[in-house]
Protein backbone atom coordinates (compact mmCIF):
# COMPACT_ATOMS: atom_id res chain seq x y z
CA UNK A 1 0.00 0.00 0.00
CA UNK A 2 1.15 3.32 -1.05
CA UNK A 3 1.72 6.50 1.47
CA UNK A 4 -1.02 8.23 3.09
CA UNK A 5 -2.03 12.28 2.39
CA UNK A 6 -4.94 14.86 3.28
CA UNK A 7 -6.84 15.47 0.77
CA UNK A 8 -10.77 16.64 -0.58
CA UNK A 9 -13.30 13.91 -0.55
CA UNK A 10 -16.57 14.67 -2.12
CA UNK A 11 -19.81 12.64 -1.57
CA UNK A 12 -23.45 12.47 -1.49
CA UNK A 13 -23.13 16.08 -3.04
CA UNK A 14 -20.74 17.52 -0.01
CA UNK A 15 -16.95 17.98 0.57
CA UNK A 16 -15.37 15.99 3.29
CA UNK A 17 -11.56 15.94 3.96
CA UNK A 18 -10.38 12.31 4.20
CA UNK A 19 -7.38 10.59 3.71
CA UNK A 20 -6.37 9.22 -0.20
CA UNK A 21 -4.20 6.24 -1.23
CA UNK A 22 -1.47 6.93 -3.93
CA UNK A 23 -2.00 5.19 -6.99
CA UNK A 24 -0.79 1.67 -7.33
CA UNK A 25 0.66 1.22 -11.01
CA UNK A 26 -1.02 -1.50 -12.80
CA UNK A 27 0.35 -4.77 -14.23
CA UNK A 28 -1.78 -6.95 -16.93
CA UNK A 29 -0.49 -10.39 -17.50
CA UNK A 30 -0.86 -11.82 -21.17
CA UNK A 31 0.35 -14.77 -23.27
CA UNK A 32 1.49 -14.21 -26.54
CA UNK A 33 2.52 -16.62 -29.88
CA UNK A 34 4.57 -15.05 -32.03
CA UNK A 35 5.54 -14.75 -35.78
CA UNK A 36 8.51 -16.35 -35.59
CA UNK A 37 6.89 -20.04 -33.98
CA UNK A 38 4.56 -20.32 -37.31
CA UNK A 39 6.51 -23.56 -37.30
CA UNK A 40 5.15 -25.00 -34.80
CA UNK A 41 1.57 -24.51 -35.71
CA UNK A 42 2.25 -26.06 -39.44
CA UNK A 43 4.39 -28.96 -38.01
CA UNK A 44 0.69 -29.63 -36.04
CA UNK A 45 -0.91 -29.60 -39.24
CA UNK A 46 -2.12 -26.10 -39.39
CA UNK A 47 -2.41 -25.20 -43.00
CA UNK A 48 -4.87 -22.93 -45.56
CA UNK A 49 -7.79 -24.52 -44.17
CA UNK A 50 -6.89 -23.61 -40.73
CA UNK A 51 -4.29 -20.79 -41.16
CA UNK A 52 -1.78 -19.27 -38.35
CA UNK A 53 -1.65 -15.70 -37.49
CA UNK A 54 0.38 -14.46 -34.58
CA UNK A 55 -1.57 -13.21 -31.23
CA UNK A 56 -1.62 -12.41 -27.57
CA UNK A 57 -4.49 -14.23 -25.26
CA UNK A 58 -6.01 -12.52 -22.10
CA UNK A 59 -6.82 -14.22 -19.65
CA UNK A 60 -10.12 -12.37 -17.77
CA UNK A 61 -12.24 -12.96 -14.63
CA UNK A 62 -15.02 -11.27 -15.55
CA UNK A 63 -18.82 -12.06 -16.81
CA UNK A 64 -19.07 -11.41 -20.82
CA UNK A 65 -22.35 -10.57 -22.19
CA UNK A 66 -25.28 -13.04 -21.02
CA UNK A 67 -22.15 -15.33 -19.57
CA UNK A 68 -23.94 -15.22 -16.44
CA UNK A 69 -27.21 -16.56 -17.60
CA UNK A 70 -25.37 -19.33 -20.30
CA UNK A 71 -23.44 -20.60 -17.33
CA UNK A 72 -26.56 -20.69 -15.09
CA UNK A 73 -28.38 -22.94 -17.78
CA UNK A 74 -25.87 -24.93 -19.36
CA UNK A 75 -23.83 -25.83 -16.54
CA UNK A 76 -26.10 -25.02 -13.27
CA UNK A 77 -22.98 -22.10 -12.09
CA UNK A 78 -24.85 -19.65 -9.95
CA UNK A 79 -21.22 -17.91 -8.78
CA UNK A 80 -20.32 -14.89 -10.71
CA UNK A 81 -16.29 -15.36 -9.82
CA UNK A 82 -16.09 -18.68 -12.10
CA UNK A 83 -16.85 -16.68 -14.63
CA UNK A 84 -13.41 -16.21 -17.14
CA UNK A 85 -13.36 -14.65 -20.56
CA UNK A 86 -10.59 -15.73 -23.11
CA UNK A 87 -10.07 -12.73 -25.54
CA UNK A 88 -8.17 -13.47 -28.43
CA UNK A 89 -5.61 -10.52 -30.37
CA UNK A 90 -4.10 -10.82 -33.71
CA UNK A 91 -0.71 -8.70 -34.07
CA UNK A 92 1.03 -7.68 -36.45
CA UNK A 93 1.92 -8.50 -38.89
CA UNK A 94 -1.41 -9.85 -39.59
CA UNK A 95 -3.27 -6.65 -38.89
CA UNK A 96 -0.84 -4.50 -41.11
CA UNK A 97 -2.98 -4.85 -44.03
CA UNK A 98 -6.10 -3.39 -42.16
CA UNK A 99 -7.36 -0.35 -40.82
CA UNK A 100 -7.57 0.39 -36.74
CA UNK A 101 -11.40 1.56 -37.45
CA UNK A 102 -11.85 -1.84 -38.56
CA UNK A 103 -11.45 -3.65 -35.58
CA UNK A 104 -14.11 -1.06 -33.75
CA UNK A 105 -16.87 -1.14 -35.66
CA UNK A 106 -19.61 -1.53 -33.68
CA UNK A 107 -21.97 -2.73 -36.44
CA UNK A 108 -19.25 -6.15 -37.50
CA UNK A 109 -17.85 -6.51 -33.63
CA UNK A 110 -21.11 -6.19 -31.93
CA UNK A 111 -20.38 -7.81 -28.67
CA UNK A 112 -17.63 -4.80 -28.52
CA UNK A 113 -14.98 -6.92 -26.60
CA UNK A 114 -12.48 -4.99 -28.00
CA UNK A 115 -11.76 -3.60 -23.88
CA UNK A 116 -9.43 -0.55 -25.96
CA UNK A 117 -6.84 -3.16 -27.80
CA UNK A 118 -6.88 -2.71 -31.64
CA UNK A 119 -6.70 -6.94 -32.83
CA UNK A 120 -9.75 -8.11 -31.00
CA UNK A 121 -10.78 -11.30 -33.31
CA UNK A 122 -12.55 -13.52 -30.91
CA UNK A 123 -13.28 -14.76 -27.07
CA UNK A 124 -14.49 -17.72 -25.63
CA UNK A 125 -16.67 -17.74 -22.19
CA UNK A 126 -15.51 -20.24 -19.63
CA UNK A 127 -16.62 -21.64 -16.29
CA UNK A 128 -14.13 -23.26 -13.41
CA UNK A 129 -16.24 -25.77 -11.22
CA UNK A 130 -13.65 -27.46 -9.24
CA UNK A 131 -10.90 -29.01 -11.17
CA UNK A 132 -13.35 -28.99 -14.38
CA UNK A 133 -13.72 -26.34 -16.82
CA UNK A 134 -17.06 -25.74 -19.11
CA UNK A 135 -16.81 -23.94 -22.35
CA UNK A 136 -20.24 -21.89 -22.79
CA UNK A 137 -19.59 -20.39 -26.19
CA UNK A 138 -16.79 -19.55 -28.78
CA UNK A 139 -17.15 -15.93 -31.16
CA UNK A 140 -15.33 -14.50 -33.64
CA UNK A 141 -17.50 -11.34 -34.59
CA UNK A 142 -14.94 -10.10 -36.92
CA UNK A 143 -15.66 -13.62 -39.08
CA UNK A 144 -18.54 -14.31 -38.44
CA UNK A 145 -20.18 -10.84 -39.11
CA UNK A 146 -17.87 -10.02 -41.73
CA UNK A 147 -20.07 -9.40 -44.27
CA UNK A 148 -20.95 -5.93 -43.04
CA UNK A 149 -17.72 -5.08 -44.06
CA UNK A 150 -17.72 -6.16 -48.05
CA UNK A 151 -14.23 -4.02 -48.23
CA UNK A 152 -11.96 -6.34 -46.13
CA UNK A 153 -14.71 -9.35 -46.13
CA UNK A 154 -12.25 -11.42 -48.50
CA UNK A 155 -9.62 -10.77 -47.09
CA UNK A 156 -10.65 -11.10 -43.59
CA UNK A 157 -11.89 -14.76 -44.59
CA UNK A 158 -8.43 -15.34 -45.72
CA UNK A 159 -6.18 -14.01 -42.72
CA UNK A 160 -8.47 -15.13 -39.57
CA UNK A 161 -10.90 -17.82 -40.35
CA UNK A 162 -8.38 -20.22 -38.12
CA UNK A 163 -9.93 -18.45 -35.15
CA UNK A 164 -11.62 -21.38 -33.64
CA UNK A 165 -8.31 -23.52 -33.37
CA UNK A 166 -6.20 -20.84 -31.60
CA UNK A 167 -9.05 -20.44 -29.56
CA UNK A 168 -8.87 -23.59 -28.78
CA UNK A 169 -5.83 -23.60 -28.24
CA UNK A 170 -6.26 -21.13 -25.55
CA UNK A 171 -8.39 -22.80 -23.58
CA UNK A 172 -6.13 -25.97 -23.38
CA UNK A 173 -3.49 -23.60 -22.24
CA UNK A 174 -5.54 -21.69 -19.52
CA UNK A 175 -6.60 -25.56 -17.92
CA UNK A 176 -3.17 -26.52 -18.00
CA UNK A 177 -2.48 -23.60 -16.14
CA UNK A 178 -5.24 -23.82 -13.63
CA UNK A 179 -4.64 -27.31 -12.69
CA UNK A 180 -8.06 -28.46 -14.61
CA UNK A 181 -8.44 -32.21 -14.94
CA UNK A 182 -11.10 -32.45 -17.71
CA UNK A 183 -12.75 -29.45 -20.18
CA UNK A 184 -16.46 -29.84 -21.20
CA UNK A 185 -16.73 -28.33 -24.47
CA UNK A 186 -20.24 -27.78 -25.66
CA UNK A 187 -21.35 -29.50 -29.06
CA UNK A 188 -22.96 -27.70 -31.87
CA UNK A 189 -26.52 -29.09 -30.59
CA UNK A 190 -25.70 -27.78 -27.15
CA UNK A 191 -24.31 -24.55 -28.18
CA UNK A 192 -27.43 -24.08 -30.95
CA UNK A 193 -29.91 -24.88 -28.11
CA UNK A 194 -28.86 -21.48 -25.89
CA UNK A 195 -28.29 -19.14 -29.03
CA UNK A 196 -30.51 -16.08 -29.25
CA UNK A 197 -33.77 -17.31 -30.78
CA UNK A 198 -33.47 -13.81 -32.85
CA UNK A 199 -30.70 -15.04 -34.56
CA UNK A 200 -30.95 -16.96 -37.72
CA UNK A 201 -28.53 -19.91 -36.57
CA UNK A 202 -26.22 -21.87 -39.28
CA UNK A 203 -25.77 -25.45 -38.67
CA UNK A 204 -23.01 -25.70 -40.39
CA UNK A 205 -21.13 -22.63 -38.75
CA UNK A 206 -21.52 -24.35 -35.28
CA UNK A 207 -20.68 -27.98 -36.19
CA UNK A 208 -17.65 -26.44 -37.83
CA UNK A 209 -16.34 -24.84 -34.64
CA UNK A 210 -18.23 -26.68 -31.81
CA UNK A 211 -17.73 -29.87 -33.41
CA UNK A 212 -15.40 -31.11 -36.42
CA UNK A 213 -12.40 -28.40 -34.90
CA UNK A 214 -12.87 -29.71 -31.30
CA UNK A 215 -12.23 -33.43 -32.67
CA UNK A 216 -9.89 -32.23 -34.66
CA UNK A 217 -7.43 -30.94 -32.04
CA UNK A 218 -8.55 -33.11 -29.17
CA UNK A 219 -9.02 -37.42 -28.41
CA UNK A 220 -12.68 -36.04 -27.14
CA UNK A 221 -15.26 -37.69 -26.51
CA UNK A 222 -19.06 -37.25 -26.42
CA UNK A 223 -21.26 -37.28 -23.04
CA UNK A 224 -24.34 -36.40 -23.43
CA UNK A 225 -24.16 -32.69 -25.35
CA UNK A 226 -20.64 -32.18 -23.76
CA UNK A 227 -17.29 -33.37 -25.60
CA UNK A 228 -15.45 -34.45 -22.83
CA UNK A 229 -11.66 -33.68 -23.09
CA UNK A 230 -9.09 -34.71 -20.58
CA UNK A 231 -6.86 -32.59 -19.98
CA UNK A 232 -3.68 -35.16 -19.15
CA UNK A 233 -4.13 -37.08 -22.57
CA UNK A 234 -4.59 -34.22 -24.62
CA UNK A 235 -0.96 -32.02 -23.61
CA UNK A 236 0.43 -32.85 -26.55
CA UNK A 237 -2.13 -30.73 -28.83
CA UNK A 238 -1.12 -27.86 -26.54
CA UNK A 239 1.12 -25.14 -28.06
CA UNK A 240 2.11 -23.18 -25.06
CA UNK A 241 2.05 -19.20 -24.92
CA UNK A 242 4.66 -17.14 -23.57
CA UNK A 243 4.25 -15.86 -20.34
CA UNK A 244 4.39 -11.40 -20.71
CA UNK A 245 3.29 -8.73 -18.88
CA UNK A 246 2.65 -4.61 -19.72
CA UNK A 247 2.44 -1.82 -17.39
CA UNK A 248 -0.67 0.39 -17.62
CA UNK A 249 0.36 3.87 -16.86
CA UNK A 250 -2.27 5.80 -15.42
CA UNK A 251 -0.71 8.96 -13.58
CA UNK A 252 -3.97 11.21 -12.76
CA UNK A 253 -6.92 9.93 -14.19
CA UNK A 254 -10.05 12.23 -14.14
CA UNK A 255 -13.41 11.32 -15.32
CA UNK A 256 -16.26 14.13 -16.22
CA UNK A 257 -19.37 12.53 -16.08
CA UNK A 258 -22.50 13.90 -16.39
CA UNK A 259 -26.25 13.14 -15.43
CA UNK A 260 -28.58 13.51 -17.95
CA UNK A 261 -32.38 13.53 -16.51
CA UNK A 262 -34.03 17.05 -16.64
CA UNK A 263 -36.21 17.64 -14.00
CA UNK A 264 -36.87 13.67 -13.16
CA UNK A 265 -35.51 13.95 -10.18
CA UNK A 266 -37.05 16.63 -8.21
CA UNK A 267 -40.69 16.43 -10.06
CA UNK A 268 -41.87 15.77 -5.81
CA UNK A 269 -39.31 17.39 -4.06
CA UNK A 270 -39.37 21.18 -6.00
CA UNK A 271 -41.38 20.74 -8.73
CA UNK A 272 -41.30 24.26 -9.99
CA UNK A 273 -37.86 23.53 -10.60
CA UNK A 274 -38.33 20.41 -12.29
CA UNK A 275 -40.39 22.60 -14.64
CA UNK A 276 -37.52 25.41 -14.82
CA UNK A 277 -35.02 21.79 -15.74
CA UNK A 278 -36.84 20.45 -18.12
CA UNK A 279 -37.31 24.14 -20.35
CA UNK A 280 -33.79 24.67 -19.84
CA UNK A 281 -31.75 20.92 -19.79
CA UNK A 282 -32.14 20.59 -23.86
CA UNK A 283 -30.20 24.02 -24.16
CA UNK A 284 -27.42 23.10 -21.86
CA UNK A 285 -26.92 20.24 -22.76
CA UNK A 286 -26.56 21.40 -26.37
CA UNK A 287 -23.96 23.84 -25.40
CA UNK A 288 -21.94 21.71 -22.71
CA UNK A 289 -21.27 19.35 -25.92
CA UNK A 290 -20.51 22.36 -28.22
CA UNK A 291 -17.71 23.06 -25.50
CA UNK A 292 -16.52 19.72 -25.02
CA UNK A 293 -16.02 19.37 -28.50
CA UNK A 294 -14.27 22.70 -28.94
CA UNK A 295 -11.64 21.29 -26.38
CA UNK A 296 -11.52 17.67 -27.14
CA UNK A 297 -12.69 16.81 -24.04
CA UNK A 298 -14.68 12.95 -24.26
CA UNK A 299 -17.13 12.84 -21.14
CA UNK A 300 -19.15 9.81 -19.66
CA UNK A 301 -23.01 10.65 -19.81
CA UNK A 302 -25.38 8.52 -17.74
CA UNK A 303 -28.62 9.40 -19.31
CA UNK A 304 -32.06 8.20 -17.81
CA UNK A 305 -33.39 5.33 -20.19
CA UNK A 306 -36.38 7.00 -20.86
CA UNK A 307 -34.51 10.18 -22.51
CA UNK A 308 -32.20 7.47 -24.21
CA UNK A 309 -33.95 7.98 -27.82
CA UNK A 310 -33.70 11.48 -27.46
CA UNK A 311 -30.62 12.50 -26.95
CA UNK A 312 -28.41 9.44 -27.69
CA UNK A 313 -27.75 10.21 -30.98
CA UNK A 314 -26.24 13.68 -30.62
CA UNK A 315 -24.00 12.79 -26.90
CA UNK A 316 -22.16 9.75 -29.38
CA UNK A 317 -21.94 11.73 -32.48
CA UNK A 318 -18.89 13.47 -30.54
CA UNK A 319 -17.14 9.83 -28.90
CA UNK A 320 -18.85 10.22 -25.76
CA UNK A 321 -19.55 7.27 -23.51
CA UNK A 322 -23.02 6.74 -22.64
CA UNK A 323 -24.59 4.69 -19.79
CA UNK A 324 -27.54 4.39 -18.20
CA UNK A 325 -28.78 6.45 -15.02
CA UNK A 326 -31.48 3.98 -14.22
CA UNK A 327 -34.36 4.12 -16.21
CA UNK A 328 -36.96 7.26 -14.84
CA UNK A 329 -34.56 8.51 -12.16
CA UNK A 330 -36.71 6.03 -9.25
CA UNK A 331 -34.60 4.13 -7.02
CA UNK A 332 -37.94 1.06 -7.32
CA UNK A 333 -36.93 -1.89 -8.61
CA UNK A 334 -37.20 -2.97 -12.42
CA UNK A 335 -35.25 0.01 -13.53
CA UNK A 336 -31.81 -2.62 -14.74
CA UNK A 337 -34.84 -4.66 -17.13
CA UNK A 338 -36.31 -1.55 -18.16
CA UNK A 339 -33.11 -0.18 -19.44
CA UNK A 340 -32.07 -3.41 -20.99
CA UNK A 341 -35.01 -2.78 -22.99
CA UNK A 342 -34.21 0.30 -24.19
CA UNK A 343 -30.37 -0.84 -25.10
CA UNK A 344 -28.58 -4.18 -24.47
CA UNK A 345 -24.60 -3.24 -25.11
CA UNK A 346 -24.38 -0.43 -23.05
CA UNK A 347 -21.75 -1.17 -20.46
CA UNK A 348 -22.06 1.01 -17.21
CA UNK A 349 -24.69 2.08 -14.71
CA UNK A 350 -25.04 5.01 -12.15
CA UNK A 351 -27.71 4.85 -10.04
CA UNK A 352 -29.85 8.12 -9.01
CA UNK A 353 -28.51 9.69 -5.87
CA UNK A 354 -25.80 7.45 -5.24
CA UNK A 355 -28.05 4.62 -4.00
CA UNK A 356 -27.54 1.61 -4.25
CA UNK A 357 -30.46 -0.92 -3.48
CA UNK A 358 -31.81 -4.22 -3.24
CA UNK A 359 -31.79 -4.41 -6.84
CA UNK A 360 -28.23 -3.07 -7.88
CA UNK A 361 -26.65 -6.86 -6.00
CA UNK A 362 -23.63 -7.78 -8.27
CA UNK A 363 -25.30 -10.66 -9.20
CA UNK A 364 -28.01 -8.67 -10.61
CA UNK A 365 -25.76 -6.45 -12.44
CA UNK A 366 -23.77 -9.81 -14.43
CA UNK A 367 -26.79 -10.89 -15.00
CA UNK A 368 -28.15 -8.10 -16.36
CA UNK A 369 -24.79 -7.75 -18.78
CA UNK A 370 -23.87 -4.70 -16.75
CA UNK A 371 -20.11 -4.30 -16.08
CA UNK A 372 -19.53 -0.83 -14.06
CA UNK A 373 -21.18 0.74 -11.31
CA UNK A 374 -20.21 4.33 -10.73
CA UNK A 375 -21.61 5.60 -7.13
CA UNK A 376 -20.36 8.01 -4.50
CA UNK A 377 -17.07 6.82 -2.83
CA UNK A 378 -19.07 6.63 0.61
CA UNK A 379 -22.06 4.19 -0.83
CA UNK A 380 -18.98 1.94 -2.52
CA UNK A 381 -16.47 1.93 0.66
CA UNK A 382 -13.77 2.55 -1.94
CA UNK A 383 -11.64 5.45 -3.59
CA UNK A 384 -10.22 4.05 -6.44
CA UNK A 385 -11.77 1.43 -9.11
CA UNK A 386 -11.86 -2.02 -8.17
CA UNK A 387 -13.58 -5.10 -9.77
CA UNK A 388 -15.54 -7.06 -7.28
CA UNK A 389 -17.78 -10.25 -8.22
CA UNK A 390 -16.79 -9.64 -12.27
CA UNK A 391 -18.23 -6.10 -11.94
CA UNK A 392 -15.88 -2.84 -12.18
CA UNK A 393 -17.31 -0.24 -8.76
CA UNK A 394 -16.15 3.53 -9.61
CA UNK A 395 -16.03 5.75 -7.04
CA UNK A 396 -17.04 9.45 -7.84
CA UNK A 397 -15.56 12.17 -5.96
CA UNK A 398 -17.88 15.03 -5.86
CA UNK A 399 -20.86 16.47 -7.93
CA UNK A 400 -22.40 19.60 -8.40
CA UNK A 401 -25.54 19.19 -5.92
CA UNK A 402 -24.05 21.90 -3.59
CA UNK A 403 -24.97 24.64 -6.22
CA UNK A 404 -28.30 24.06 -6.00
CA UNK A 405 -28.91 22.58 -2.70
CA UNK A 406 -26.93 24.64 -0.56
CA UNK A 407 -26.62 27.97 -3.03
CA UNK A 408 -22.75 27.47 -2.79
CA UNK A 409 -21.09 29.96 -5.11
CA UNK A 410 -19.56 29.05 -7.88
CA UNK A 411 -16.02 30.23 -7.32
CA UNK A 412 -15.79 28.42 -3.94
CA UNK A 413 -17.43 24.99 -5.47
CA UNK A 414 -14.83 25.40 -8.41
CA UNK A 415 -11.99 26.03 -5.73
CA UNK A 416 -12.82 22.55 -3.63
CA UNK A 417 -13.31 21.16 -6.94
CA UNK A 418 -9.93 21.65 -8.03
CA UNK A 419 -8.65 21.86 -4.66
CA UNK A 420 -9.95 17.67 -4.69
CA UNK A 421 -8.83 16.75 -8.40
CA UNK A 422 -5.43 17.85 -7.42
CA UNK A 423 -5.01 15.95 -4.31
CA UNK A 424 -6.64 12.59 -5.80
CA UNK A 425 -4.86 10.41 -8.49
CA UNK A 426 -8.49 9.70 -9.50
CA UNK A 427 -11.22 11.63 -9.83
CA UNK A 428 -14.49 10.95 -11.38
CA UNK A 429 -17.16 13.68 -11.00
CA UNK A 430 -20.36 14.28 -11.68
CA UNK A 431 -22.49 17.73 -13.11
CA UNK A 432 -26.34 17.59 -13.92
CA UNK A 433 -27.49 18.59 -16.78
CA UNK A 434 -30.52 19.95 -14.46
CA UNK A 435 -27.75 22.04 -12.25
CA UNK A 436 -26.27 23.71 -15.84
CA UNK A 437 -26.98 27.25 -15.33
CA UNK A 438 -25.01 27.49 -11.88
CA UNK A 439 -22.29 26.35 -13.74
CA UNK A 440 -22.04 26.44 -17.70
CA UNK A 441 -21.12 30.33 -18.02
CA UNK A 442 -17.66 29.01 -16.30
CA UNK A 443 -17.41 25.67 -18.08
CA UNK A 444 -15.06 26.41 -21.00
CA UNK A 445 -12.35 27.86 -18.18
CA UNK A 446 -13.15 25.38 -15.42
CA UNK A 447 -12.58 22.61 -18.62
CA UNK A 448 -9.15 24.18 -19.46
CA UNK A 449 -8.07 23.85 -16.53
CA UNK A 450 -8.52 20.37 -15.32
CA UNK A 451 -7.40 19.29 -18.34
CA UNK A 452 -3.73 20.39 -17.48
CA UNK A 453 -4.16 18.85 -13.87
CA UNK A 454 -4.41 15.06 -15.70
CA UNK A 455 -5.70 12.45 -18.56
CA UNK A 456 -8.70 12.54 -18.59
CA UNK A 457 -11.08 9.76 -19.21
CA UNK A 458 -13.89 8.10 -20.04
CA UNK A 459 -15.36 5.61 -17.40
CA UNK A 460 -15.64 2.69 -20.35
CA UNK A 461 -12.07 3.69 -20.68
CA UNK A 462 -10.73 3.28 -16.93
CA UNK A 463 -12.84 0.24 -16.53
CA UNK A 464 -10.79 -1.32 -19.70
CA UNK A 465 -7.39 -0.68 -17.41
CA UNK A 466 -9.55 -2.39 -14.17
CA UNK A 467 -10.29 -5.34 -16.30
CA UNK A 468 -6.75 -5.66 -18.15
CA UNK A 469 -4.92 -5.12 -14.76
CA UNK A 470 -7.24 -8.31 -13.37
CA UNK A 471 -5.85 -10.88 -15.92
CA UNK A 472 -3.28 -12.68 -15.05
Amino acid sequence: MGDIKNGFQIVGGRFETGAVEEEIPTVSCFREISEQRRSEFLNKGYNKKRPFFPHRIYYMPRAGSDEFKLAQRMCGESDPNKLWEIVLYATSPAIDEFPEELFFDDDLIWHQQQFGKTGHIAFAYLVTKGDSLYGLNYVSDLVQRQSRRRDYKTRIEKKFRGWHYLLLNSIINFSVENNIKKIYSPTSDLAMEHTDPKRTVQRELFERVYDRAVCKLFRAIREGKWWVIDVAKNKDANITPEEKQEIIKNGRTICLCHDIERGLGHIETDPNFAELANNTAPTSLEEMLIIEKELNVKATYNVTGCLFSEVRERIEKDGHCIAFHSYDHNIFMDQLSKCRRIDYRVKGYRPPQSKITPELNDKNLCYRNFEWLASSARSLGIKFPKMENRIVKLPILFDDFDLYKSRMKYQEWEQKAIESIQQNNFAAFCLHDCYAPYWLPHYREFLEQIRGLGKLKTLNEVVNEVILGSCR
